[in-house]
């Protein structure tokens, strides 16, 4: 029988707060609006934070986990090689496909107008999803499932909201692509699990 996964009510209750903020916002602001607010507020301290913070969404992740699973549990293991070829597949598919070419904020609104982090190579088009966002949130959800503590738990899904973030606070992408990134990493995740039991069920 394959085991049920269902994300802690610990962590669904904080990403339920994320989620509902950010969708008031994006029903409340046109996405240019919204990215030059958020953009307004900026720091020192906070330019040098996300711009390290982002690389946790970074395709590597992926192969960190495998490799660190593979000699604590290969069935975890299994878990990230799975839901990793499935994010890059689905996030190539929209990004290239579905919604190609779809511009980034400094394409729709200028470098010039806008609070930019020293270092931090922009990106100008295929905007939609946040490919860090999927891959961190993907990679969470698996720990999540792994990890039964729930004071973690909740962590692990703070850091992922925060790297999700730090795309739009780099100017990278637009809210409405993290959030769609966000619940698209979290299916992926799902999915791998799923696959990944029902192969150890053989």
């Amino acid at each position: 029988m394959i085991k049920k996964f269902v994300l802690p009510k610990s962590v669904q209750a904080v990403y339920l707060v994320f989620l509902t903020i950010a969708l008031f916002l994006i029903f409340s602001y046109n996405k240019i609006e919204l990215q030059l607010i958020i953009n307004h507020y900026n720091s020192t301290f906070f330019d040098y934070f996300f711009k390290y913070l982002t690389y946790l969404g970074d395709g590597i992740i992926f192969g960190v986990a495998i490799l660190a699973f593979f000699f604590i549990n290969k069935k975890e293991s299994l878990k990230y090689v799975i839901t990793g070829l499935l994010t890059l597949v689905l996030v190539a598919f929209f990004k290239k496909i579905v919604f190609s070419g779809l511009p980034r904020p400094v394409s729709v609104i200028g470098q010039e107008n806008l609070h930019l982090v020293e270092g931090v190579k922009m990106a100008f088009k295929n905007s939609f999803p946040s490919g860090h966002t999927t891959t961190v949130f993907a990679v969470m959800t698996i720990l999540i499932y792994w990890i039964k503590n729930n004071y973690l738990q909740s962590v692990l899904v703070l850091l992922a909201i925060l790297v999700g973030f730090s795309r739009i606070y780099l100017s990278q992408h637009f809210l409405l692509d993290v959030v769609f990134g966000s619940v698209l990493g979290i299916i992926i995740a799902y999915l791998g699990i799923y696959l990944t039991n029902k192969i150890y069920q053989k």
